[in-house]
């Protein structure tokens, strides 16, 4: 009986198709089936294996290609929520620094307004004066123009069209400058806005927190 089963024993070990020991890789095929190899067919590579030692002891890993790439677009998902953590922690950071120049800046909403409306006024100002030359200019042209029409000189008719084109040319820088002033007077007069309610809120989170 004891005879038998030892036969027994030795014929299950040989039976086996390819031993561990004996083998150096081991994967798991598309249909779930578990081989072992001293070779790997080039689709089955793309699986992912493992390499054995003589003692059938794992020493090295491949993942497959799918799962390599998962690696990588977690590993992309996770660089970009650190990024995006640290660009929020950052905004947040010079959040907290302006309000704290706001509060130092201005004691009062009245320094504000006053501040501000000496930004408006000067600004002002400057469109006005603009107006002012653009209107000369507009004013020389039509001179000018009445001139060239009236005139049958050749000589006189060439100088007077070099000073119309000066003109125009004069016309259009005032006009862009113009346009510019009244864009950064309108910006102003919106920050000015933001400035006051926000200037506000501060203090009222002071005073709550008091």
């Amino acid at each position: 009986m004891y005879i038998l089963k030892k036969v027994n024993f030795v014929m299950l070990i040989s039976l086996l198709p390819l031993s561990v020991e004996a083998a150096t890789y081991r994967w798991i095929d598309a249909k779930g089936k578990t081989h072992y190899s001293n070779s790997i067919p080039a689709s089955d590579s793309q699986l992912g294996y493992e390499e054995l030692n003589k003692n059938g002891i794992i020493i090295k890993t491949i993942i497959s290609a799918k799962k390599n790439r998962q690696i990588k677009e977690l590993a992309k998902i996770r660089k970009e929520q650190k990024e995006l953590t640290a660009k929020r922690k950052k905004e947040q950071a010079l959040k907290e620094e302006k309000d704290i120049s706001l509060l130092s800046l201005y004691s009062s909403e009245d320094e504000i307004v006053s501040a501000y409306n000496s930004k408006l006024r000067q600004s002002q100002l400057t469109i006005d004066l603009l107006k002012s030359r653009h209107k000369k200019q507009s004013d020389l042209l039509a001179s000018l123009e009445t001139k060239l029409d009236r005139s049958k000189v050749i000589k006189h008719r060439r100088t007077l069209g070099k000073q119309i084109d000066e003109t125009l040319d004069n016309l259009t820088i005032y006009q862009q400058a113009i346009t510019e002033n009244v864009v950064e007077n309108d910006r102003v007069r919106e920050e000015f806005k933001k400035t006051l309610n926000h200037f506000k809120k501060l203090v009222a989170k002071v005073m709550l927190s008091k």
